[in-house]
């Protein structure tokens, strides 16, 4: 059975166990995994228990060999409370007193950067994903243990411009740019790339500057945008911050025709918080529901395991966040499965050479930033639409990879003017 103890210090522990006293001898395989369950990125660590449930299910039925025995495969789970230096203390306590065998650094850079980090120093296994390339590759000179799979700023620029593109503001038109961009890593690292990016694309790029996380005053940056005439507004925030920024719009009546931000658009239970201006927002979609992706260690599909999420989440619609981290435990699995050890050198060899199918499409790190290896994943635009009541994230623009289904149709006009 699986079984679950829920202790101090926000910690998870899961097991799959079996009355079998031969299980008692079994080989212990412990994941060590950093989730934000709680605070300002939870919509980012959505889910990940069911997740769990779901790889446990599967372990259940095929049991994971190691050193030619049923291996008891455990997954220890710490809430980061969307801390990067929480991550920090948590990935040691996985790796100091709990002894795990791999990483798991998922959800933002905000998390995958201090847990990989971890991973380099103490010399562990990691699997990360679900953070932008360019932050994590430019945290540290070089990764001997931290194999990683997501998209390059690069490509949610052209991601992003091809939203524009589609609101009528092509490359070349004149239009006006407005960057919102918080002075962190991955703030950093997209500020850079799109302001560099929309000027070469002739864009007239108005940026205010970077602002400090959990800032809560924009009345300086609204009253800048509104001077300005920005047609477009873009940038990366955690839900706090671009909730506040808003008001500030309201107050200021900002007026803008499209908004294309990062972070704090993608999950519904984020943009519920905006009210009407969440219709007509538009975001990257980097898992979708409705994908042609079958995973190879399960033999389930986007689909089906988004059926099943929705049947036991009151109809829910899985979130993106919640997709990954199902791949990432795919990966994790596949690791142990090929490594067939719990000898780290062995899982690090396995881990590097994986070529699979996950529920998030394939993963091979044959790319390279810097000295991040990485296996690059698509990316789609996206608009929230409002469906029978319930905010919805749509695919409108699949311009940067044409394999990715397209689900509906943009919707032209000002998404704050509806909302005030």
């Amino acid at each position: 059975m699986l079984k679950k103890s829920l202790a101090l210090f926000g910690v998870l522990v899961l097991s799959l166990v079996t009355g079998c006293a031969s299980w008692t001898r079994a080989p212990v395989v412990k994941i060590g995994y950093v989730n934000p369950t709680t605070g300002a990125l939870s919509g980012n660590g959505e889910g990940y228990d069911w997740v769990i449930d779901q790889i446990y299910e599967y372990i259940r039925e095929n049991p994971v060999l190691v050193h030619g025995r049923k291996a008891d495969v455990q997954i220890i789970v710490y809430d980061s409370r969307s801390n990067p230096e929480l991550c920090v203390q948590l990935a040691e306590r996985l790796v100091l007193d709990d002894k795990v065998d791999l990483l798991i650094a998922a959800q933002t850079p905000e998390t995958v950067i201090p847990v990989t980090s971890v991973a380099e120093k103490y010399k562990v296994p990691c699997v990360a994903i679900q953070a932008p390339v360019d932050p994590l590759a430019h945290a540290r000179d070089s990764y001997e243990w931290t194999y990683h799979a997501f998209w390059t700023i690069d490509k949610i620029y052209e991601c992003y411009r091809g939203l524009w593109t589609k609101a009528g503001f092509p490359p070349n038109s004149g239009a006006k740019v407005g960057t919102l961009f918080a002075n962190d890593a991955d703030g950093n690292a997209w500020h850079a790339i799109f302001v560099r990016r929309a000027k070469e694309d002739g864009y007239v790029v108005v940026d205010p500057g970077q602002y400090l996380v959990g800032n809560r005053d924009f009345s300086l940056i609204a009253k800048i945008f509104a001077r300005e005439k920005v047609n477009i507004l873009t940038g990366t925030n955690i839900p706090p911050d671009f909730l506040s920024a808003l008001a500030a719009f309201k107050a200021e009546h900002v007026v803008f025709d499209c908004i294309t931000m990062g972070k704090c658009c993608l999950m519904q239970s984020d943009v519920s918080a905006f009210g009407e201006a969440a219709i007509g927002l538009m975001s990257e979609i980097w898992w979708d529901t409705e994908a042609d992706y079958v995973s190879d260690l399960t033999g389930t599909s986007s689909v089906a395991l988004n059926e099943a999420y929705a049947k036991e989440n009151f109809g829910k619609k899985m979130p993106q966040p919640a997709g990954y981290a199902y791949a990432a435990l795919e990966l994790a699995v596949h690791t142990i499965k090929t490594a067939a050890s719990r000898d780290k050198k062995k899982l690090l060899e396995a881990l590097a050479h994986l070529d699979v199918n996950t529920i998030i499409g394939p993963v091979c790190y044959n790319q390279q930033m810097g000295g991040l290896h990485y296996s690059e994943t698509v990316v789609a635009g996206g608009q929230w639409k409002l469906e029978n009541g319930e905010l919805v994230l749509r695919v409108v623009d699949n311009s940067v990879y044409p394999s990715v289904k397209v689900t509906a149709d943009y919707e032209s006009g000002n998404v704050t003017k509806r909302a005030w």
